[in-house]
């Protein structure tokens, strides 16, 4: 009885024959994965610069609307300053009177997004881009740069361009992307 007990635990031959792959449909099954990654990696890689792009844009408009509301809620002149240092973008709300280059609360941006080289028309003084709000929330403008645009983009084409424009003398404030026609004011991102 014990012996046919050891024999029933016994796997036959027939057990190994069935279970698992074999090799070679263990490679197919490999080839056809590397080749669907293969295929699909360009369309993510897009996609998440897509995606970047958009949030750093996003958080550019957010930056302006909280500076013009810290304005209206400080009763006080503040100013957005946005500038490039060291391969990336900062972005500071202060005061109108605390000049940009003593402002030690710069926020960065997303890494990898960059200042385009086109269509950033807001004001610029030793490389900083700024735009001013009075504390009514309008802009308080010396100069008509300070309405404008700043434009970011990830890889340098135009489809990949974001912008935020500060549109008029109110204040008002809307978001856009790069096209590949200039609109009437011979800007491509709008």
């Amino acid at each position: 009885m014990i012996e046919s007990l050891r024999r029933s635990r016994k796997p036959s031959s027939e057990q190994f024959q069935t279970a698992g792959f074999t090799l070679t449909e263990g490679l197919i099954v490999a080839v056809i994965i590397g080749l669907l990654v293969a295929i699909a990696a360009p369309s993510f890689f897009g996609f998440w610069q897509q995606r970047q792009i958009n949030i750093a844009r996003d958080m550019v408009y957010q930056a302006l609307r909280v500076t013009q509301a810290d304005a209206m809620q400080q009763r006080s002149d503040r100013r957005f300053s946005i500038r490039e240092r060291n391969g990336r973008i900062e972005w500071a709300n202060h005061l109108e009177a605390v000049p940009a280059t003593q402002v030690t609360t710069w926020q960065p941006l997303i890494d990898g997004v960059v200042l385009a080289d086109i269509d950033n028309t807001l004001t610029k003084a030793g490389g900083i881009h700024y735009t001013r709000f009075d504390m009514y929330g309008n802009l308080k403008s010396k100069a008509i740069g300070e309405q404008g645009t700043i434009t970011l983009t990830i890889s340098g084409k135009r489809d990949t361009n974001r912008c935020v424009v500060v549109s008029t003398v109110l204040g008002a404030l809307r978001k856009g992307q790069g096209q590949a026609r200039a609109n009437d004011n011979e800007r491509f991102c709008y």
